[in-house]
């Protein structure tokens, strides 16, 4: 079951993005501990969490040759927000790709998926962290002229919760939510309406 995200109900893009942990063990607590969570990600150094309710995370450092990929995906710039929601689909996928490659979390499948031996698996918590990160990225790139990253929220209480990273529409203030759970790693994530998303939104497949 993805767990309930607590908090995160600013919008601000400047907040540290701080992973909600599931600490198993001491062992695991000091390992934590000895090398955090980077509150402040850039391209060349950041955190993802996976494990389940970011009970594992791993440390990321992207190439120049990878980073300008994630570029040129905003080249040329949208005309609109509705072209940067898609640019920004796009990004995320192509930067859960390289990131998975580096964390082992490429073979994440959709959902909770369980299989015995599968490592790298996220749940809904793991992911709505690790698109915040991404999001923060290309907010910080100055590659997002139509939105700013915002919090991560929930929906759902103790019954069916499910977690999402978000995005704010300037103009308009619309907040979407960006949400990679429903897929593989490196598939393309939804992003819809988050008003939508509330009333327990899923894709229509799922």
């Amino acid at each position: 079951m993805c767990c309930l995200l607590n908090a995160c109900t600013s919008w601000s893009s400047e907040a540290p993005i701080t992973p909600i942990k599931n600490i198993g063990n001491l062992q695991e607590l000091s390992e934590n501990n000895n090398r955090p969570f980077i509150y402040y990600p850039s391209p060349d150094n950041y955190s993802v969490c996976h494990g389940h309710t970011c009970s594992e995370f791993s440390f990321i450092q992207l190439s120049n040759i990878q980073w300008q990929e994630v570029e040129d995906l905003f080249s040329p710039t949208a005309n609109n927000a509705q072209q940067e929601r898609e640019q920004i689909k796009l990004a995320i996928a192509l930067l859960e790709k390289f990131t998975g490659e580096q964390a082992g979390t490429h073979k994440d499948r959709a959902e909770n998926f369980t299989d015995n031996g599968l490592n790298g698996q996220m749940d809904c918590i793991d992911e709505a962290t690790n698109s915040t990160v991404y999001l923060r990225m290309l907010d910080d790139a100055g590659l997002l002229s139509f939105h700013q990253q915002a919090s991560r929220t929930s929906r759902g209480g103790l019954f069916a919760p499910h977690n999402t990273a978000t995005i704010v529409e300037t103009d308009s203030n619309l907040r979407y939510a960006v949400d990679s759970w429903f897929n593989d790693n490196g598939e393309i994530p939804a992003i819809v309406p988050l008003s939508q998303w509330k009333k327990g939104w899923k894709p229509e497949s799922n």
